[in-house]
């Protein structure tokens, strides 16, 4: 694909040669241009030709009749390329998008699994009686504004406190969690600007709130998160990085790469690879740049590789020759997709093995399906019950049925009969408009300049035509379907960063500080005694005994705890009722 600039009235755009259907139709623009001077000067013709007159034709209306019927017959292919060209790139993207839909669907509902109970934020349906401090859940930044009028539910996130520690006059960031509460009851500050400075901090170098006596609680979840998606605490990093080595849950890891494999050997076959050769998948390096759409852009040595000879590849393509199969994969080979986790030789060896572009794509599409039927028995998707589950294979479904979609534009030609007239025509055109110029212009320059306006625009009409029919083939007009592989690992990578950052609040730990007479943030408004009794008294009128399905001393346990909750909420209420 050609990405290009936009500059003064698009003027630059007529400086590109290579994928320029004016240039390719400036050549035969050119021959017309020969004809009519050799028409003009009656000189070096075919014989049958000096039998016709200056004024042979009265009116053009004869020759225009042709012209018209074949502009008709160049435009009605222009516009069927158009949408072939449209189709493959709407079916390609809607394919990708379904799949990825499925990929992260999955691993949202395996990080509700049971096992991740203690890891996970904290859900509010547990902290009702938080709303009756009136709290606010908005956010705000670092940089020296703030929200004073009104009280905050911060995330343990949302505080950014660079150690006092000085290295060479710069402030040095302390990122280990606290493993106990600190005693101190003040609200975190925003740093100051000598800080913010020294420290250069970017969107997500952000600290946890580390004096504001958190709970122990949202500090283990918080060690959790970072020990399960150690990318999620690294600043100017991609989500698969792996600091010391860490790495993110298996299960993710293995979805994350079925997942690129499949969309990799769909695009592989769209674009047909030959089956002769070596499958040009290659692995995936997370943070890499992403390849370039324009083949022109690509380094001198990878063009090399499918440019060997560099004059006959030129008149090929002057002369509107496709590439043959070995030539082609031998472009696509320089341009390999790359995959998640890359490509083992057993899963080349099986996808070499099955016959066709459809049965390779149906064979890692059964494999993705294959692992998610069984993770999901396993349990692995936790409770998510087995019809929600369902819309994850119609969504795989309907992926498959958008990859056979442009499956059929790149595999199904062009009509030959249609195909075949629309070239016939446009190629009488050459010789015919040089005629009609010669009998109804009578200045050299102007009828030459017509006549090559005039076939260059018909001829590139059909030349446009020609290479838009295939979206996924035609150098370097085809999609750039490397780079949508590799900005659908990008989408993958994502799962890999865990939970959303602010979803680390810590309820009890604001409760406790409020209890404890902890420092209200400016602005902050007292609730009066009766609103807080009212809320509290809600909250002890919805307390509910949970179905209890462990052992008996876990049952007894459960409920002592219960009660003792209660006891401390009644005495709480008494102590209120008494002011």
């Amino acid at each position: 694909m050609i990405d290009y600039y936009k500059g003064v009235y698009n003027i630059n755009l007529i400086l590109r040669v290579h994928g320029s259907s004016l240039y390719k139709a400036s050549v035969l623009g050119l021959v017309a241009v020969a004809m009519y001077l050799a028409l003009n000067a009656r000189l070096d013709i075919p014989l049958f030709l000096l039998l016709v007159p200056d004024d042979d034709l009265d009116h053009p209306y004869g020759v225009g009749v042709l012209v018209s019927s074949v502009s008709f017959l160049i435009v009605f292919r222009a516009n069927y390329s158009y949408r072939r060209y449209w189709d493959g790139i709407s079916e390609a993207h809607k394919m990708l998008s379904k799949w990825g839909d499925v990929s992260m669907n999955a691993a949202v509902f395996s990080m509700q699994n049971v096992k991740w109970n203690e890891r996970k934020p904290r859900s509010f349906y547990d902290f009702e009686e938080l709303n009756g401090y009136r709290l606010t859940r908005e956010r705000k930044r670092h940089d020296g504004s703030d929200v004073a009028d009104e009280r905050m539910l911060k995330s343990v996130f949302d505080c950014e406190k660079p150690s006092r520690h000085k290295t060479d006059g710069a402030a040095v960031a302390d990122t280990s969690f606290a493993s106990t509460a600190p005693s101190s009851n003040e609200d975190c500050t925003s740093p100051t600007n000598e800080e913010r400075t020294a420290q250069q901090r970017n969107t997500w170098n952000v600290l946890p709130e580390a004096t504001v006596g958190a709970s122990a609680d949202i500090y283990q979840r918080l060690a959790y998160n970072v020990h399960y998606f150690p990318s999620s605490l690294e600043p100017n990093s991609n989500f698969a990085h792996r600091p010391e080595g860490q790495t993110p849950p298996l299960f993710l890891q293995e979805l994350a790469h079925r997942a690129s494999l499949l969309s990799a050997v769909a695009l592989s076959t769209l674009r047909n690879d030959d089956e002769r050769y070596e499958s040009p998948l290659d692995i995936y390096h997370p943070g890499s740049p992403l390849p370039e759409v324009d083949p022109d852009k690509l380094p001198k040595e990878t063009r090399k590789v499918y440019q060997s000879n560099f004059l006959l590849t030129q008149i090929r393509y002057w002369s509107g020759i496709d590439r043959t199969p070995a030539q082609r994969t031998k472009y696509n080979a320089s341009r390999p997709l790359s995959v998640i986790g890359g490509v083992s030789d057993a899963e080349i060896a099986f996808l070499q093995r099955a016959r066709g572009p459809y049965a390779k794509t149906q064979l890692a599409w059964a494999w993705l399906s294959e692992f998610l039927v069984r993770e999901h028995l396993a349990g692995t998707m936790g409770e998510v019950h087995s019809a929600i589950m369902s819309r994850l294979f119609q969504n795989l479904s309907d992926g498959m049925l958008s990859y056979n979609r442009a499956r059929q534009i790149t595999f199904v030609p062009f009509p030959f009969p249609h195909a075949q007239l629309s070239v016939f025509y446009t190629l009488l055109l050459v010789p015919v408009i040089p005629f009609l110029m010669d009998q109804f212009t009578n200045v050299r320059w102007v009828g030459s300049l017509l006549t090559y306006f005039a076939v260059t625009c018909l001829v590139g009409m059909h030349e446009v035509a020609r290479e838009l029919e295939n979206p996924f083939r035609n150098v370097p007009n085809e999609l750039p379907v490397c780079t949508m592989q590799a900005r659908f690992n990008e989408g993958l990578v994502v799962m890999f960063s865990g939970f959303n950052p602010d979803g680390f609040w810590d309820g009890e730990g604001w409760i406790a500080r409020r209890s404890l007479g902890g420092k209200l943030s400016a602005g902050d408004k007292e609730p009066s005694p009766n609103e807080e009794v009212q809320s509290r008294s809600i909250n002890t009128k919805t307390v509910s005994f949970a179905p209890c399905v462990e052992t008996r001393s876990q049952c007894i346990k459960e409920l002592r705890d219960i009660f003792s909750k209660q006891a401390k909420e009644i005495e709480e209420l008494v102590r209120l009722l008494e002011k």
